[in-house]
């Protein structure tokens, strides 16, 4: 029971298994039996114990020293408040003597004194010694973490994709990143020293002022304004900026940007809206010359048809057999050739083939289509491909039809040709004749505004379905497109 207790106990204060602490005890019980030599003299076994008389040195000074060390060792194993615990312990068992028992009670007095100042002092000091010694490995890790903080940050900063620059009140640049050179086409090192101001025109320098003037005002940019930023090149660029004031001790430092360059999404978007626009007015030149034909063949062979069929209901009794016969043959004639006129829209507007039998057989009708109507000649060539997405397949049929569009109306070509090759995991069709040909833009984008809308619908639709599209040309020497799809786009031939 009574280990058993000892064990909780010593599960309940973890000090209890310091080794230090029980030989400041044990110690401590032996002084204070020796300091207390007269009374325990009378005891038995104890009388014999004289730890003076075995070291030949003076009782008083040796017992003071002594409860000096013990006080310092105790300062330094058990900290502050074991020092100050052993400290206290022996005043009382020191003072007592000196006042009960010593017979030189000033010299006891005055040794006691001595040994307890000198003890409470060195406790102060270790124990401040050690204080100072945490707060100095605080401040050693503060100051790594710090510096470890400071070069991520220095990374972050520089490695950044968005363009950041710190700019003081009068527009000169202090310190930029990396991105900054890809949007102004300066190096990094020779755009520190430089103003702003050369970088704006006068518009955009006229909203880099009031954003300025906001700011100082205590009023925040909380959303991004764009900018006009005029390149080394010459060229423009569009970013969109967001701004912040530094401030130091109280007073505006500095200003912080941080800037995206939007320049070819905003020509995308300027492309697009154009070509919407475009697309739109063709849509509606489309329905206008559909309206028109409609009413101009296919309406009148109809309006014919209504026109015979009630001239024989109504005078039908006028006609022999043979006459009637004639009339009937003639109406039948019409009818058939109004079928075909409608036939023929509705091929134009989506051709039935393509989804009965897929795309070579719809690309081989097309190119009979344009022989007919243009006198080109239009050779297919074909490799064995593999079942496509609906999409996939009528995207691809788009293009042929508006590239071969392209060289009935545009090139002046008296040949063309349209290859498909499945090839490395890709489906590539190529379609080239042997026209004009023209200079090509430098961005595929840039087809929209220079009025090439065909191109830009091609470059739309292939983009919807992940593939890449190729445009060249030279003048004189004809024209090629070439349309890639990756396989991952094929329909499964089997599940």
């Amino acid at each position: 029971m009574r280990i058993g207790n000892l064990r909780k106990y010593r599960g309940q204060f973890p000090g209890l298994r310091n080794r230090h602490l029980w030989v400041i005890i044990v110690l401590f019980a032996l002084l204070t039996i020796s300091h207390f030599a007269e009374p325990v003299s009378q005891l038995p076994f104890l009388g014999r114990i004289s730890i003076f008389a075995a070291l030949e040195l003076s009782r008083h000074s040796v017992e003071r020293l002594f409860y000096l060390l013990l006080i310092l060792y105790s300062g330094w194993a058990l900290g502050l408040f074991g020092g100050a615990a052993i400290w206290l312990s022996s005043a009382v068992a020191m003072l007592v003597r000196t006042f009960t028992i010593s017979a030189a009670f000033r010299d006891a007095f005055l040794e006691t004194i001595s040994a307890l100042v000198i003890g409470a002092l060195t406790i102060m000091l270790i124990a401040t010694y050690r204080q100072t010694k945490r707060q100095r490995e605080k401040l050693i890790k503060a100051v790594r973490d710090m510096k470890l903080a400071r070069q991520n940050y220095e990374e972050l900063f520089t490695n950044a994709s968005d363009a950041i620059w710190v700019h003081n009140l009068d527009g000169v640049i202090t310190l930029v990143n990396k991105a900054c050179e890809e949007l102004s086409g300066y190096p990094v090192s020779e755009l520190p020293g430089k103003n702003v101001r050369e970088f704006l025109t006068p518009e955009t320098l006229a909203i880099a002022r009031q954003v300025k003037d906001k700011l100082l005002r205590g009023e925040t940019m909380e959303h991004r304004y764009e900018q006009r930023l005029i390149k080394k090149d010459g060229s423009e660029a569009i970013m969109q900026v967001t701004t912040r004031l530094i401030v130091s001790d109280g007073k505006p430092h500095a200003f912080h940007n941080m800037a995206r360059d939007v320049t070819e999404e905003r020509r995308l978007q300027q492309n697009l809206q154009f070509y919407l626009r475009q697309v739109l007015q063709a849509q509606e030149e489309e329905r206008k010359r559909l309206a028109r034909e409609l009413h101009d063949d296919a309406s009148q062979r109809i309006l014919l048809l209504t026109h015979g069929i009630d001239n024989i209901a109504s005078k039908a009794e006028k006609y022999s057999a043979q006459e009637l016969r004639n009339e009937l043959s003639k109406l039948y004639e019409v009818s058939q050739q109004t079928y075909q006129a409608i036939k023929h829209y509705a091929q134009a507007l989506r051709p039935s083939i393509l989804d009965d039998l897929g795309l070579i057989a719809a690309l081989k009708w097309l190119a009979e289509q344009i022989r007919d109507l243009s006198g080109i000649q239009v050779e297919v060539h074909a490799d064995t491909i593999p079942p496509l997405l609906p999409e996939t397949q009528l995207v691809l049929f788009r293009v042929v039809q508006e590239a071969l569009s392209n060289v009935q109306r545009h090139s002046r070509a008296s040949r063309a040709s349209v290859k498909v090759q499945c090839q490395d995991d890709e489906i590539t069709v190529t379609i080239s004749d042997n026209g004009k040909g023209f200079k090509p833009p430098r961005q595929l984008s840039e087809f929209a505004a220079q009025g090439k809308l065909g191109l830009t619908g091609m470059v739309e639709r292939v983009q919807l379905i992940n593939g890449k599209l190729e445009v060249s040309s030279q003048e004189g020497k004809g024209t090629t497109i070439r349309v890639t799809v990756p396989t991952r786009l094929y329909a499964a031939s089997t599940s």
